[in-house]
């Protein structure tokens, strides 16, 4: 007796044995036309696609004022370039504004870190600005200095479409024969925004069928991915770290 077992995210036949041919009578084509899954189905289907989600850095750009010049001073540079960081981090357009550092000003000592904020469609974008370097500029005094910093997002905003456009590319991106797509690709019904913290599972799932099979015997399921945030807010529902 052979085995083959298929999972959702890698539909090419994996033999048990390491043969390196299809089982007869295992493949997807061979799944019957109505069959019982095990598992919760997802209420929400997703649509395969081969577009990347995300902006492209032209169009945060455009969507922004000028950057403020030197004279603005560095906690204006920093809030502008928060504002952009956020754009990327959600990977959507909409309504940004500058927020505030605690205290009002970066603190300015290498090595000093400070909360500074902007908002996104009305929902506070917190980040942890450290400055890591603070270099002279020109000669006598006063001379300007420019700083340089880190900045980490301590919560992110997640947009449900943004989920489901991620999990429809990790669906789609490799065209609509690729072996290694999700079959039956599923998610939850997110709330249409809302805030995550960078490094955890979000508490959501994406989903897609999974099915083993024996001599033409399948069993079916769904199998769950957490929906998670990177360390640098990125949405993955591609089941890595």
């Amino acid at each position: 007796m052979r085995r083959a077992v298929i999972p959702g995210v890698a539909a090419a036949v994996v033999l048990m044995s390491g043969c390196s041919e299809d089982v007869p009578g295992c493949g997807w084509e061979d799944r019957p036309k109505s069959f019982p899954i095990e598992g919760e189905k997802r209420p929400v289907r997703i649509r395969p696609s081969e577009r990347h989600p995300g902006l492209g850095g032209r169009e945060a750009t455009a969507a922004l004022p000028p950057r403020p010049d030197r004279d603005a001073g560095p906690t204006a540079q920093a809030l502008y370039d928060l504002q952009h960081r956020t754009l990327d981090m959600v990977g959507e357009l909409g309504e940004i504004e500058p927020g505030r550092c605690e205290g009002g000003e970066l603190a300015l000592e290498v090595g000093d870190t400070t909360r500074c904020t902007v908002t996104y469609e009305g929902v506070e974008v917190p980040w942890q600005v450290k400055i890591t370097n603070a270099v002279p500029q020109g000669l006598g005094t006063p001379f300007a200095i420019d700083y340089q910093y880190t900045a980490r997002p301590l919560r992110t905003v997640v947009l449900a479409q943004e989920v489901y456009d991620w999990f429809a590319w990790e669906a789609g991106k490799n065209g609509p024969d690729s072996l290694s797509a999700p079959e039956e690709p599923r998610c939850d019904r997110l709330p249409k925004i809302f805030t995550a913290e960078p490094g955890r599972d979000t508490g959501h799932y994406c989903q897609s069928l999974s099915f083993s099979c024996t001599d033409g015997d399948f069993d079916f399921e769904w199998s769950d991915v957490a929906v998670r945030i990177d360390e640098e807010g990125q949405v993955r529902v591609d089941g890595g770290s």
